[in-house]
């Protein structure tokens, strides 16, 4: 891809994680904000990464930067390339002759549009349900209320727990 009119190829689309970033031959470039290049060392530290992923753009940045790239390299002379490359990429991105700026990543075309929620239901009115009114339990009751009803029960003859309840048949059965 070439800038028209000038002739120089680029600009290149690179991906690191989840930033893109848009590199330009400077001098295929009129004017660039410095504020929104990004720093050489950043791109630099990616070079590494972007020869094994993403060779072609880079060896297309070498060509257009002026280095020349020999045909029918073997793997030997593979590494001593790529590390040429590398430097020279280097090079160019501290000197400004080719600058990256981020950008914003395109969607992809597999990625459909997030459906829009129903609207919510309105909320029923909430109707108070009629309750009685809750006796507050205490652990200590009115003790005259208590006594008076300890006294009735003895009038009546109902034994007032388990163990008196046993020590009355225990003593019915002794008397028998």
């Amino acid at each position: 891809m070439s800038v028209p009119g000038i002739g120089f190829p680029g600009p290149w689309r690179l991906r690191s994680g989840a930033e893109e970033y848009e590199l330009l031959v400077l001098r295929a470039v009129t004017a660039v904000d410095e504020r929104e290049c990004v720093p050489a060392e950043h791109i630099t530290w990616q070079l590494d990464h972007w020869l094994t992923s993403a060779r072609r753009p880079l060896l297309e940045m070498y060509e257009a930067l002026g280095g020349i790239l020999p045909w029918n390299v073997s793997s030997l002379e593979r590494a001593r390339q790529d590390a040429r490359v590398r430097e020279r990429l280097a090079q160019a991105l501290e000197r400004r002759e080719l600058v990256a700026l981020r950008v914003q990543r395109r969607a992809a075309a597999w990625a459909w549009p997030e459906q829009a929620l129903p609207p919510p239901r309105p909320e029923p009115e909430a109707i108070p349900l009629a309750r009685p009114p809750v006796e507050v339990f205490t652990l200590f009751p009115d003790p005259a209320r208590q006594a008076e009803a300890l006294r009735q029960a003895a009038a009546a003859g109902v034994p007032f727990c388990e163990e008196c309840e046993k020590r009355k048949q225990q003593q019915q059965q002794a008397a028998a």
